[in-house]
């Protein structure tokens, strides 16, 4: 499943709007899409993208192909301790650290200035990745679909928070 989050529509050209018109055109970000694994290892880069590999602790990583802009590798579980009763767990359940989170935020701002798409893959594309994807699009002020509500949100929530720390900043 690829869903895509516009406006310039550089994936999917049939659905092209203009980009926004502001008076911060601080960034070349138009697009953030979420992939499952097999989408992103499958997809064929030209340049313009960069990408957010999300894998689970210990799993080999993808294998992606040539002509990314940019690649950052992270591994960390699909665990929603925001939704999930894990309280009174005391197990390492392997979910998102604020310093991951950091690392996505990180990375995202640098993938901003030099990539007009930023592609973010999981295993299937439905929990870890849309959440990063969400927090991004906040950030930068693009659309993420209103009724997509299988995302992460401990993971939304952490890279968003981290995300703002450089707002602040």
């Amino acid at each position: 499943m690829i869903v895509t989050v516009r406006p310039f529509g550089r994936l999917f050209p049939q659905h092209r709007q203009a980009p926004y018109q502001t008076a911060y055109p601080v960034h070349k970000l138009r697009e953030v899409a979420f992939l499952s694994r097999v989408s992103a290892e499958a997809f064929i880069p030209d340049g313009s993208e960069s990408v957010i590999s999300i894998t689970d602790r210990g799993a080999e990583p993808a294998d992606l192909k040539d002509g990314w802009n940019s690649i950052l590798r992270i591994q960390f579980n699909d665990v929603d301790t925001d939704e999930d009763d894990t309280e009174e767990l005391e197990l390492e359940l392997g979910e998102i650290t604020e310093e991951e989170a950091e690392e996505i935020a990180n990375f995202a701002l640098q993938a901003a200035n030099v990539s007009e798409v930023l592609v973010v893959h999981c295993r299937f594309g439905q929990s870890r990745s849309p959440a990063v994807a969400k927090a991004i699009c906040e950030h930068f002020k693009l659309d993420f679909p209103p009724d997509f509500t299988t995302h992460n949100r401990l993971v939304q929530r952490l890279v968003r928070k981290a995300l703002s720390r450089h707002s602040a900043a």
